[in-house]
């Protein structure tokens, strides 16, 4: 599915960073890449959120996270703590979109929308085309 997902990507020219290894061994090494590269949508995992709000909770205060417009979870369902956890120590002006449902289809079930607010513990809305 993230094949499909990376290569309609590729075809809009946008550029595609993926890390491979595990992210906790460094937990600044994510954040460092998004500043160095100038990232502006971050993908990751309701379970990363989580491990990185105990192990490296202070994102925001060193790293500049300026090029970050929207982060985006999925794997699970991200709990209302992880949105406050997010907004108050990652980063105010970003869009956080939990995610789901789209192994199966090759797509995804409901997720995140640029038009509408994001209300904590919640999935904005259902997406379209499916």
């Amino acid at each position: 599915m993230m094949f499909q997902y990376l290569v309609s990507g590729l075809a809009t020219g946008a550029t595609i960073v993926l890390y491979e290894g595990s992210p906790l061994k460094d937990p600044s090494v994510l954040w460092r890449l998004a500043d160095e590269l100038g990232i502006t949508i971050f993908g990751t995992s309701a379970k990363y959120i989580e491990q990185i709000s105990k192990t490296y909770p202070d994102v925001g205060k060193r790293h500049s996270l300026r090029s970050i417009r929207q982060i985006l979870s999925t794997g699970s369902p991200l709990s209302p703590g992880l949105f406050d956890y997010v907004y108050e120590h990652i980063k105010r002006d970003v869009l956080l979109g939990s995610i789901t449902g789209g192994s199966d289809i090759c797509s995804v079930f409901a997720g995140r929308c640029t038009a509408l607010p994001v209300f904590r513990g919640e999935i904005q809305a259902r997406m379209l085309g499916l």
